[in-house]
C-alpha cells in the first residue's frame, strides 16, 4: 500500500436501497482507492433484498454489525417489535444471504495494519465506542472510557472506524484519528441526509470528510409503507426533519 491512500466508509444501511444508491453514486465520483462496509447492512424495510444485493457487489471491505446478527438468532428471545422484523425479513432475504451477513470478521485491519474497522467497538458490534447512552440520549464518552474499549489494540494502528450508534464524531485520541462514521439509514438528528465518510492519507497525515446526499426519502418512507411492515413507524423515521429540509431546497 502507498503512502498515499483514500478510504470510502459507509455503515448503517439497514435495507434503505435507495439512500444506498444516492451514497454510491457520490463515492464513485471521488474514486476512493478502498470501500469499508461497518455493518448493519439489511434490518430495515424499505428494500433488504435491493440492499443486500447491492452491497453484495461492491467488492467492499466488511465487518460484521449487531444487526447482522439478530436474523440468525431466536425470534423467540428477541424483543417483540425485533422478533417480528427477524420474521419479516427472513421471507425478503434468502437463509444464505443471512448466514453470510452473520459470519462477516468483527473487526477488519487496512493499510498496512494502520487503520482497525468495526461496527461498535474493537471488541463488539453491540457496544458503543464514543457515546454512551444517557437518559435515552447519547452523550460524548470521555477518553478514559474510549481508552478502556481500545486497550490492547496494536500500537500501528492510526484509525479507528466504527458505525452503530447513527452519530457521527471525530476524536483525536493519544495520536489516534476515531472516526464515528454517520449512516447511510435512519438519521437521528432531524437531517434526512445519507451520509458516509471520506478518509485520506497524504504525507503520513490522515484527513476525513463527513459527506451528507440528498436522497429521495419521501420514496423510501413510501417503500416501507407498501412492505407490509411489521414496524410502519420506520417510514416516519425517514424523512424526520425532511419537511424543513424540503422548504429550503425550494425557496
Amino acid at each position: 500500500m502507498t503512502s498515499e491512500v483514500s478510504l470510502a466508509v459507509i455503515t448503517d444501511v439497514h435495507g434503505n436501497a435507495l439512500a444506498l444508491e444516492a451514497v454510491l453514486a457520490d463515492v464513485r465520483s471521488h474514486a476512493p482507492d478502498l470501500l469499508v462496509n461497518l455493518g448493519d447492512q439489511i434490518w430495515g424495510q424499505v428494500d433488504p433484498l435491493g440492499a443486500y444485493e447491492l452491497q453484495a457487489g461492491l467488492g467492499a471491505v466488511e465487518v460484521r454489525g449487531n444487526n447482522d446478527e439478530k436474523p440468525l438468532m431466536d425470534a423467540d428471545a428477541l424483543p417483540e417489535v425485533e422478533g417480528a422484523y427477524s420474521r419479516w425479513l427472513a421471507r425478503r432475504a434468502s437463509r444464505a444471504a443471512l448466514e453470510r451477513l452473520a459470519a462477516l470478521p468483527l473487526t477488519a485491519s487496512l493499510v498496512d495494519g494502520k487503520v482497525l474497522a468495526a461496527h461498535g467497538t474493537p471488541a463488539s458490534p453491540w457496544r458503543d465506542l464514543l457515546w454512551r447512552v444517557q437518559d435515552g440520549a447519547l452523550v460524548p464518552r470521555q477518553g478514559a472510557d474510549v481508552r478502556a474499549e481500545l486497550e490492547g489494540l496494536d500500537p500501528a494502528v492510526e484509525v479507528v472506524l466504527v458505525g452503530h450508534t447513527h452519530s457521527e464524531r471525530v476524536v483525536q485520541l493519544d495520536g489516534r484519528l476515531l472516526v464515528n462514521v454517520g449512516p447511510v439509514a435512519w438519521q437521528n438528528d432531524g437531517d434526512p441526509r445519507a451520509r458516509w465518510a471520506l478518509l485520506r492519507r497524504r504525507t503520513g497525515r490522515w484527513s476525513v470528510e463527513m459527506r451528507r446526499v440528498e436522497y429521495d426519502w419521501h420514496a423510501a418512507a413510501q417503500a416501507v409503507r407498501a412492505n407490509e411492515p411489521v414496524y410502519p413507524a420506520e417510514a416516519d423515521a425517514h424523512v424526520e426533519g425532511a419537511d424543513q429540509r424540503d422548504t429550503r431546497k425550494r425557496a
